[in-house]
């Protein structure tokens, strides 16, 4: 089954983290056949010698913005050069598992109707030491009764290209967190989603993570949350939960950390501490 990969990087990528992203895609044992990489704005010379030394390996197309504009920008962008029905998202400091595209070909190979398929994930620190598992609401009715905590990992997914452009795609008027606008959307037009039982993606997640979200940025993503709650007819618990982020943000970044770790037993996205490293 044919697919795309979409990614972005933009000038402030760690070089290192892209190597091992792209090397990621080339273990696996079903290979993309393209990966459309959008390059937000100017980037530094040793970001684009990283891509280079990948570009054949991977069928690299390059799409170039002149300015940095953003990750909605960038993958509404990216999309419109995607090749295939298919396409699955990536992360620049991100790594894939070597049977994640296999794996999620086949649930959509299995059941034509869906039209999101994300899975579980393993965090990872700077140095890529292995963390936490995520562990996701896999069925549709499930993860809908949980997008309020966004239970599906941008990155990680694989989608059809069509049914996104069909809700408009990523809104560009959002610096962040476009994936959880984008799957309210797609949940109140009908789509379907799916989240694969198992861990398919190391995804990065440090304390610094927290130091990316300003208090204003905390608030507009508890106000997206908010909207889509209701857009869902979700319980108003579950709506007024969407602004424990924004409630965190106001703390320094330490402080963040430690609620996210104290919060986490009450998160549908279950972790689990005790991976073999």
């Amino acid at each position: 089954m044919a697919f795309s990969v979409l990614m972005s990087v933009y000038a402030k990528e760690k070089p290192e983290y892209l190597s091992e992203c792209l090397q990621s895609l080339v273990l696996q044992t079903l290979l993309a056949n393209e990966v459309v990489l959008v390059e937000d704005g100017p980037i530094p010379c040793a970001l684009s010698a990283v891509i280079e030394g990948y570009r054949d390996k991977l069928n690299i197309v390059t799409v170039k913005l002149l300015q940095n504009s953003g990750l909605a920008v960038a993958l509404n962008e990216g999309l419109t050069h995607c090749q295939h029905a298919l396409v699955a998202r990536m992360d620049a400091d991100d790594i894939c598992l070597s049977d994640r595209f296999l794996k999620q070909t086949a649930f959509f190979d299995k059941d034509p109707s869906l039209d999101v398929v994300g899975s579980f994930v393993v965090e990872i620190d700077e140095q890529g030491k292995k963390g936490a598992l995520r562990s996701m609401p896999v069925t549709h009715d499930e993860i809908v009764n949980s997008l309020w905590a966004c239970p599906v990992i941008h990155p990680g997914v694989m989608f059809k290209r069509d049914k996104i452009n069909q809700v408009g795609g990523y809104n560009i008027a959002l610096r962040r967190r476009q994936d959880y606008d984008l799957w309210f959307r797609c949940a109140e037009q009908g789509l379907k989603f799916h989240n694969i039982p198992t861990p398919l993606l190391l995804y990065r997640f440090t304390q610094n993570t927290y130091a990316k979200q300003s208090v204003k940025l905390a608030f507009e993503q508890a106000i997206i949350g908010f909207k889509g709650a209701s857009l869902l007819n979700l319980p108003i618990w579950k709506r007024v939960a969407c602004f424990v982020p924004f409630i965190r943000s106001l703390l320094p970044s330490r402080l963040q950390y430690l609620m996210y770790l104290a919060l986490r037993r009450f998160d549908p996205r279950k972790t689990k501490l005790d991976l073999k490293q």
